[in-house]
């Protein structure tokens, strides 16, 4: 069976010679083990991540099974978003090129009574987003009780954006002796409990692991931060290193739009894509990166499955993805066509084990990396600053400027160079960074022990360097009264010691910690 062709399979001649014109030739691993299954017609749970061809593998069975009724819906497929709803639409209609189905898309954020339209023409298939499906059939527009195959895609996505009543609802009207296909990458909870109510109880669920080997050509790095100085430990690595194509991952929407805003408002040339723009927006903004108009694009991990893009420099992990299967995903963005890519995680300290979990089973090593100090950016935003005044100085045409320059007092001209150059390099950083060094910001903590636990500053120095692994000039001033201590510890280093401190013995007393201003 290692070198099955499509030919091989029990799929209908049409659909051969659709599969045939795509230019396929043998099934992947998620076809070839799922295939065969629906066609015999079992429901199945198959479990692939993005870009294994679960589409061609439900598309081509349904395509295959479907005898066309005149204006009968006999085939639903579930899609999260209206973009991945018309990315399955547009395949459908090239497997079943030499077929006579009709295929009718539907979806939030385009006209309804086009779409109605086209359902009162005839749709043998529809494919469309849980709202959109839900909408029509409220206007009876669409009617499911003769729906014969049902597929869930990307279904744990659907999940994640609050689909499940949804999704519920939609199966209720159905007849239970349809067949069910239910394609996700993860295996939540709730979907174990669709396929309970919803499936035959002889569902097959088809795993196929996720390839686990990054790719070597792309290094990888994490910084551990606080959750409040997560966004300036973004522009602190924007702003030291030189960065084309740069592809910022955040785990919602909502997020995705907080970052592009704030990025925006300290002009940095940043676009967002997610489910909720146009299809029209997300093309072009998709084609301006491309070009490298935009220089960063914050994106979704759904609306991120339609960029290919092969100039990416740098990927980012704003926030880290639910699995490592996802992670893979992301930064296998760079790096690619044998290019050196580097990707960044930005972490906290309670996340620091989940990343770990995800490098041991990707077989990745990720390196700790220091947060770029105001000495750094300033570096790097000189050099760049210096560097394009070199380029416009070989242009010429600066006589004009040269008279200004010479009616200047000599005395004066090196305070107005430095004047200029500052004005210059605060444009160019994309964050207000303070005076005090970012390293040099310090949380109070409370810990309950004093000194009637016998405990000096030395101890609580050895107690937080040994556990927390933590430098002695991390901590600052140490107050100790008689039940309780206070600890000043540098920001970016005071949830280690949370974490790694807490309820440790110092002086056989076991020892709670909490951040000062929280209740004391």
């Amino acid at each position: 069976m290692e070198h099955i062709r499509f030919q091989d399979l029990e799929l209908s001649s049409n659909v051969l010679k659709g599969i045939e014109k795509m230019g396929f030739v043998s099934p992947s691993p998620i076809q070839k083990e799922s295939i065969p299954v629906l066609l015999q017609g079992y429901d199945i749970i198959g479990q692939a991540q993005t870009g294994t061809g679960k589409t061609l593998a439900f598309g081509s069975v349904l395509l295959s099974k479907l005898e066309k009724k005149e204006k009968t819906v006999q085939a639903l497929v579930l899609s999260p978003t209206r973009e991945l709803a018309l990315q399955i639409h547009n395949e459908l209609k090239r497997i079943g090129h030499f077929t006579n189905l009709s295929i009718v898309s539907v979806y939030g954020g385009s006209e309804i009574e086009k779409q109605i339209r086209d359902l009162k023409k005839g749709a043998n298939i529809v494919v469309g987003t849980p709202g959109r499906i839900q909408d029509l059939m409220r206007r009876r527009v669409l009617k499911l009780h003769d729906i014969e195959f049902v597929v869930l895609d990307e279904a744990d996505e659907m999940l994640n954006m609050g689909f499940i009543e949804d999704i519920e609802n939609i199966l209720k009207e159905m007849p239970e002796n349809k067949q069910t296909a239910l394609f996700s990458a993860t295996m939540p909870a709730d979907i174990k409990k669709i396929a309970s109510f919803y499936m035959r109880e002889d569902y097959e669920h088809i795993h196929i692991k996720a390839k686990t080997q990054t790719a070597s050509t792309v290094s990888q790095y994490y910084f551990e931060t606080r959750p409040k100085n997560r966004f300036e430990t973004l522009c602190r690595i924007l702003d030291s290193r030189k960065m084309d194509n740069t592809l910022i991952f955040a785990k919602t929407k909502r997020s995705v739009d907080e970052v592009v805003a704030a990025m925006q408002q300290r002009h940095y040339n940043v676009e967002a894509m997610h489910g909720d723009l146009s299809q029209n927006q997300r093309m072009n903004t998709l084609n301006r990166f491309k070009s490298g108009q935009i220089q960063y694009l914050v994106a979704t991990d759904v609306a991120a499955r339609g960029i290919d893009v092969d100039n990416i420099s740098h990927v980012i992990n704003y926030e880290l993805p639910q699995d490592e299967e996802l992670y893979i995903h992301r930064i296998g963005r760079t790096g690619r066509a044998n290019k050196k890519g580097e990707a960044y995680s930005i972490i906290t300290s309670r996340e620091k084990k989940y990343l770990m979990t995800i490098a041991k089973r990707t077989n990745a090593h990720i390196e700790e990396k220091e947060i770029p100090s105001n000495e750094e950016i300033f570096d790097e935003k000189m050099n760049e600053l210096l560097f394009d005044v070199q380029l416009e100085m070989l242009k010429g045409n600066l006589d004009v400027f040269k008279d200004v320059v010479k009616e200047v007092p000599m005395h004066m001209r090196n305070d107005m160079l430095a004047t200029l150059l500052a004005m210059s390099y605060k444009e160019r950083i994309g964050f207000d960074y303070e005076d005090v060094s970012f390293e040099d910001q310090y949380d109070r903590l409370f810990m309950t022990a004093g000194s009637m636990d016998k405990i000096n500053v030395k101890d609580i120095i050895d107690f937080l360097t040994y556990h927390a692994k933590i430098k002695k000039s991390d901590i600052g001033e140490i107050s100790i009264k008689r039940k309780f201590t206070f600890v000043n510890i540098k920001s970016q280093v005071s949830e280690k010691v949370l974490q790694r401190c807490q309820r440790k013995k110092l002086n056989k007393r076991k020892v709670e910690i909490e951040y000062a201003e929280e209740k004391h």
